[in-house]
């Protein structure tokens, strides 16, 4: 009877304690730790959320808990990505219509208004107008564009100006153009006996090349060449040239015995050889063919001499002639007998 109570109270402890372990109690019932193990539970517990929490939800600063937990960073744009995208995708199509060439530049490329002509500069010009260039060139202030001028063209068409030495046009970004030019210079000026138009004085550079007829108002206070146009072997007429060039290329040290002021004209003969003639007197200077610098030299000594005028000398005034070519290192001057 006695083991049956005890068996009885066994059960009703084990139904209970298998009630307070699904409640969440710990249980001191030998045979249930020694059934179940040795866990202990815990009671579960209601959270609290604490205010400082709250506040922290609804703060702009960063929030980093105790547990490692980082809130999220609002999404950046990447900007630096972008830019890199953007840079390659130009140096592309700029290779690519490098590749085409200029011309599909000027196909593709629309006349923007920021790139309408507004300006020409000349640079180097004197006698040469700025508005005969633009005329000249086709340059139309408001109605060219930059990324449509053909500067080799617009290079060609001033070219023909005679007085152009050298020209080259240059893009001033974004609406200007620079025109630089190199002019002829008048060297001396140049008798042609022919038909019509081809007849009067031209102007010479100082490289022996004519390029403009001398017209009214124009600078006359050159040495004359003549007769060279009369020379009949090509040889001869260009070392007569070469002659010449030289010894006007001498008179330009402006040596006051003989400066490029006081020569007159340079006379080329059948057979190629020079005679010059001075503006204050009209004896003729036999120069002969070569040599141009070293006669000019001997020359200006002569005429140091003549120049003095001393009394029972030579004079200058008494000169009928002046043979350069006269022996190979000699100079003779002829005067006349009486004062």
């Amino acid at each position: 009877m006695k083991k049956r109570i005890q068996d009885g109270i066994g059960k009703i402890g084990k139904f209970f304690s298998r009630r307070k372990k699904k409640a969440g109690y710990r249980s001191f019932d030998p045979q249930f730790q020694t059934a179940y193990g040795d866990k202990r539970t815990v009671k579960k517990k209601k959270r609290r959320i604490p205010l400082s929490s709250l506040l922290q939800l609804f703060s702009r600063k960063k929030v980093v808990r105790d547990e490692g937990y980082r809130r999220k960073e609002p999404t950046k744009i990447p900007v630096v990505r972008i830019a890199v995208v953007v840079v390659l995708f130009l140096v592309v199509a700029v290779g690519y219509q490098v590749g085409r060439g200029w011309q599909g530049w000027r196909s593709i490329m629309p006349a923007l208004p920021i790139f309408q002509l507004h300006k020409v500069t000349v640079i180097g010009g004197s006698a040469i107008k700025e508005g005969a260039l633009r005329s000249q060139a086709g340059l139309v202030l408001y109605r060219s564009n930059l990324l449509r001028l053909d500067t080799a063209e617009v290079e060609r068409k001033i070219a023909e100006n005679p007085l152009v030495s050298s020209v080259r046009v240059e893009r001033d970004w974004p609406s200007s153009v620079i025109v630089r030019v190199t002019e002829h210079e008048p060297f001396a000026m140049v008798y042609r006996l022919g038909e019509k138009d081809d007849s009067g004085l031209f102007y010479m550079n100082r490289d022996g090349k004519v390029f403009i007829r001398v017209g009214a108002g124009m600078d006359i206070d050159l040495p004359v060449i003549t007769g060279l146009e009369r020379v009949k072997e090509e040889e001869r007429r260009r070392q007569a040239l070469t002659d010449i060039l030289g010894f006007l290329r001498q008179t330009q040290k402006n040596n006051p015995n003989l400066p490029m002021q006081a020569v007159s004209e340079m006379h080329v003969n059948d057979i190629g050889e020079l005679v010059i003639f001075l503006v204050e007197y009209p004896f003729p200077i036999f120069f002969g063919r070569g040599k141009a610098e070293t006669k000019y030299n001997r020359l200006v000594k002569v005429l140091e001499v003549l120049y003095k005028k001393q009394e029972k000398e030579m004079q200058i005034s008494r000169v009928e002639y002046i043979r350069m070519d006269y022996l190979e290192d000699k100079v003779l001057v002829a005067q006349s007998g009486s004062g």
